[in-house]
């Protein structure tokens, strides 16, 4: 299955905007098809890791916090930016501890995954962190307001996911695979 789908060829790119937190580029993209798109962009973020934090009874720890892009409050699970030349479990421990006060000796990769194919061009590198202990409190960054940590039952969080409570991504795909894994 897919053997047949082609990449496409970018003829040219420009950077049209960048920050130290995102970039912009425009392309001009050659189709399998021979059309042309002339102005394709993509956005460049820093990659990340996401946390699925459970305790021993079941729970996981998420979090709650405002999000502008989105104008709402928004449950999801603890992640965070990954450092130049930083492993991502390293982001992974520092950003759990850091926005929940809760920290982990069992830890298992679940892989990458994209934010969103079509546009931007970073991976969230998911994580299991098991059996999970408050070891300290919230060691929040300037930039991140306010975040309320709660804890539910992982089967509840499953529910959240499927009735688009929890509407980010990354954490109903990370929360659908511990389910699938084990709790």
């Amino acid at each position: 299955m897919g053997d047949d789908i082609k990449p496409w060829k970018t003829k040219s790119s420009v950077q049209v905007f960048h920050s130290p937190f995102v970039s912009v580029n425009s392309s001009t993209v050659e189709l399998p098809n021979g059309s042309v798109i002339d102005d394709f962009y993509t956005v460049t973020i820093q990659n990340a890791a996401l946390i699925v934090a459970t305790t021993s009874d079941e729970q996981i720890i998420l979090t709650k916090e405002y999000r502008y892009a989105c104008k709402e409050v928004v449950t999801e699970c603890p992640a965070g930016m990954i450092e130049e030349n930083e492993d991502p479990i390293v982001t992974a421990k520092r950003e759990l501890l850091e926005e929940t006060g809760y920290g982990s000796e069992d830890w298992t990769y679940l892989g990458p995954t994209f934010e969103s194919t079509s546009k931007l061009t970073n991976t969230m590198h998911l994580f299991w962190a098991k059996d999970c202990v408050r070891i300290g409190g919230q060691s929040l960054e300037e930039s991140e307001g306010n975040i309320e940590v709660i804890r539910i039952p992982v089967d509840q969080a499953i529910d959240l996911v499927m009735d688009g409570t929890i509407k980010p991504n990354s954490s109903a795909h990370a929360i659908l695979k511990v389910a699938r894994l084990g709790k």
